[in-house]
């Protein structure tokens, strides 16, 4: 890749990760899941509102023990410090602080930080809090160090680097023997996904689609006029999505992985868009995670969702 080509996508993607946070700081006395699980409020969006779905609950169901397992392997050693990267709106960076560590936490996205910032000072869990240093830099340009780090995390981020495979060797070198190094990433699809997660909005009642405008869309995918699933990615993940193999590869090859779990093929948005009374909503969400795991399990589908924990030998 070209280094001017890589420069103007690190410039798109800040702006890309400052228009995300201008959306999670938008709505008054609402707290987005990516900005503070513990302090999150729920808030289901009206028919076509730009705004993110806020529920707890829901993110717990999809996804709430493989974040809590990462975060415990991550935090794993009393007072230890921790790098995060690509920290976005803080969740992370915050809750490894409030299990006791100190946290350096780097984004490229100006709004991002200040967001972190202004969640981290209204903070209420203070006891046993560690520290973050929050910077507004880019950390594939930085010096890491030699031996510095108890634990590397990168949640949706890796591939997000220039190059994953240097700032993975970096890393390694970065993190102290018996150091934890974790990651998160979004995996692509293949066809029959985007297919399976259509099916369950289409048939499901969702804040994003009345049922006439689901038939319209059917209709016009059928005939050619519109795709089924209009993918959004980063700049820098446009350039650089193929590299979550590389990851995988890496941290099989230089670690003793810990933790690996690959899911939520499709089951994600039908279930965060649902609509209805919350016993309806989180029954059905039942339903179609059990589904999901059912055919990730047999390997009709490949799980949109990877954690990988690993820990360097020491």
């Amino acid at each position: 890749m070209k280094n001017k080509e890589v420069e103007i996508a690190k410039k798109g993607e800040a702006k890309f990760f400052d228009r995300v946070a201008n959306i999670r700081d938008s709505k008054d006395k609402v707290i987005c899941q990516e900005v503070d699980i513990r302090r999150a409020t729920k808030y289901i969006p009206k028919n076509g509102e730009k705004f993110h779905v806020t529920d707890p609950y829901m993110t717990n169901l999809l996804n709430g023990k493989a974040r809590d397992k990462y975060i415990e392997l991550v935090a794993h050693k009393k007072g230890g410090r921790v790098l995060d990267l690509g920290c976005g709106a803080g969740w992370l960076a915050l809750e490894l602080a409030r299990n006791g560590q100190v946290v350096d936490a780097y984004d490229l996205s100006s709004k991002a930080i200040a967001l972190a910032k202004k969640t981290l000072k209204d903070n209420p869990y203070k006891k046993g809090f560690g520290k973050i240093n929050y910077y507004n830099k880019d950390v594939s340009e930085i010096d890491l160090g030699v031996n510095k780090y108890d634990a590397i995390s990168g949640w949706s981020a890796f591939h997000h680097m220039p190059d994953a495979n240097k700032f993975l060797a970096k890393a390694y070198r970065a993190l102290k023997p018996g150091g934890i190094i974790a990651t998160m990433d979004d995996m692509e699809r293949g066809w029959i996904e985007p297919w399976l997660e259509y099916f369950f909005e289409f048939i499901l009642p969702v804040h994003t689609l009345t049922y006439k405008q689901k038939l319209i869309k059917l209709f016009n995918v059928m005939r050619g006029k519109e795709p089924l699933r209009q993918e959004i990615f980063s700049p820098m993940e446009e350039l650089k999505h193929s590299a979550v193999e590389d990851i995988e590869e890496v941290f099989y090859d230089k670690y003793e992985v810990l933790y690996f779990k690959q899911n939520n093929a499709f089951c994600g948005l039908p279930c965060m868009r649902l609509c209805g009374p919350d016993f309806f909503r989180y029954s059905a969400a039942r339903i179609v995670i059990g589904i999901d795991y059912f055919l990730c399990k047999i390997g009709l589908v490949k799980g949109f969702e990877r954690v990988i924990v690993a820990r360097k030998s020491k």
